[in-house]
């Protein structure tokens, strides 16, 4: 079959590597002039990447892993010890260990041994799923953990992940993340251990990339899908021009370059620009029950400002910021986990934000964004002066985070659409656990096997 794939993130990638190794046609059509998707990087100079979004792994991540020995890469993810911190209450807080816990100050002394023991309870007895899936998140922490503990602890770091819609998560993702952690054994449970692509993640998209066209595939960058049209029992896709990530998301925004047929079309983009790719004859087939499930998720945008730094700004490589008054949620020092040497001795710290899409930040470039920073980074450091940052890089990604809420479970859209021969695979389809890499590669090779079953 001749099968166009729109998207070059690693869902998108792994599944034409699998369609592609299975001896079908593959075009891959990707927006953005590199591979990658959310996962994608840049280059900060001196011959050295990092990614846009900070990015590492668990010792569970196993479909990544897999997928690095399948590639010829078995050594290439490194792991390392984690450190992680709270910032609360105007200090910073070591989180590594289960006795940083016990320690933590910002709990009573009961409230600690009531959390440690409700959540050691959720992970060796809570196996199934469906009662946590019509409870929020914030309800069953203070009804089983005590207010304290959703204030101080669970209710910021939600917050560093779904923002201003904290209090309506499900408590499926978080049982989820709590039952994952039951996997890791050994040294592990003592001492975290993250991992991390020794030379970025670009060698993983080199790779996937040189499997797909040594099948005789293609991974077209700078060259979006503008539009997905039905042609007798195939498809039609219809390029966009160069240049057009520049309009943005929209693809009916993009200057139309040429067409192509297509017996299938998997599409991995976020919904919304699932719908606006479609003409309306096949959104018609695709139906407006489907349509309106794709609609009915919501997505809060990442905001992050990557600086170089010319010194450390903290001991710890993830700092949750529990301050509400802080103007963001998160600190990711990532040559605090990967040292600076590897960059040449030069540092690096992410500042992470996730807002709605009407936010007054979004709209602020890199120097506005730090100026309006500046005053939070002084709070968890009192040294910080502007005179620290050396350069600074701002990505914006629309539609980086879905919002599990209540109910979430049966609002996914499934992968195959009404329309015979088009599916959808995207982060909104990675449930109960949290979208990632690793989450993005089973997810591929899902859909690659929903396409080829029809």
């Amino acid at each position: 079959m001749r099968v166009a794939v729109i998207g070059a993130g690693v869902c998108g990638l792994v599944a034409a590597h699998r369609l592609a190794r299975a001896g079908h046609a593959v075009d891959v059509y990707e927006r953005w002039p590199g591979l990658g998707g959310q996962a994608a990087t840049l280059d900060v100079g001196d011959g050295h990447r990092l990614e846009r979004y900070y990015h590492h792994l668990f010792t569970s991540d196993r479909h990544i892993a897999d997928l690095f020995a399948e590639l010829g890469m078995p050594d290439a993810i490194e792991w390392r010890p984690s450190s992680v911190a709270f910032f609360a209450r105007g200090a910073l807080h070591p989180f590594v260990t289960p006795l940083d816990l016990l320690r933590f100050p910002p709990l009573s002394p009961l409230a600690r041994v009531r959390m440690g023991a409700a959540a050691l309870a959720l992970q060796r007895f809570a196996g199934d799923r469906a009662p946590y899936e019509r409870v929020t998140a914030r309800a069953w922490i203070e009804r089983r953990m005590g207010r304290q503990a959703w204030e101080e602890v669970w209710g910021p770091l939600l917050r560093g992940k779904f923002g201003e819609r904290a209090d309506d998560i499900a408590m499926v993702w978080l049982w989820s993340k709590l039952r994952l952690r039951r996997s890791v054994r050994g040294e592990d449970v003592r001492q975290e251990r993250l991992g991390y692509p020794r030379d970025s993640w670009e060698p993983l998209f080199a790779a996937l990339e040189r499997s797909i066209a040594g099948a005789g595939g293609r991974v077209l960058t700078d060259a979006p899908a503008a539009a997905i049209a039905r042609s007798g029992s195939g498809f039609g896709v219809r390029a966009g021009a160069p240049g057009s990530f520049r309009a943005g998301h929209d693809p009916r925004a993009f200057e139309r370059a040429g067409e192509a047929s297509y017996d299938r079309v998997l599409a991995t983009v976020p919904n919304d620009v699932f719908e606006q790719l479609l003409e309306p004859a096949l959104a018609a087939e695709v139906g407006e029950a489907y349509l309106a499930r794709a609609r009915g998720i919501e997505y809060f945008a990442a905001l992050c400002l990557l600086l170089e730094l010319d010194r450390r700004f903290s001991p710890y490589y993830w700092t949750n910021v529990a301050d509400r008054a802080l103007p963001f949620v998160g600190l990711i020092e990532h040559t605090n986990f990967i040292e600076p040497e590897r960059y040449g001795g030069r540092r690096f710290l992410y500042v992470a934000n996730y807002l709605p899409h009407d936010h007054e930040l979004l709209g602020l470039g890199a120097d506005a964004l730090l100026a309006r920073y500046e005053g939070g980074l002084r709070a968890v450091n009192p040294g910080f002066a502007r005179g620290w940052v050396r350069r600074s890089w701002r990505h914006v990604e629309p539609a980086a985070q879905p919002i599990v809420t209540v109910g979430y479970g049966d609002r996914i859209p499934p992968l195959h659409t009404p329309a015979p021969g088009l599916v959808l695979a995207n982060t909104t389809q990675v449930y109960p656990e949290d979208r990632g890499t690793n989450y993005a590669v089973r997810l591929g090779d899902e859909a690659a096997r929903a396409l080829l079953a029809g």
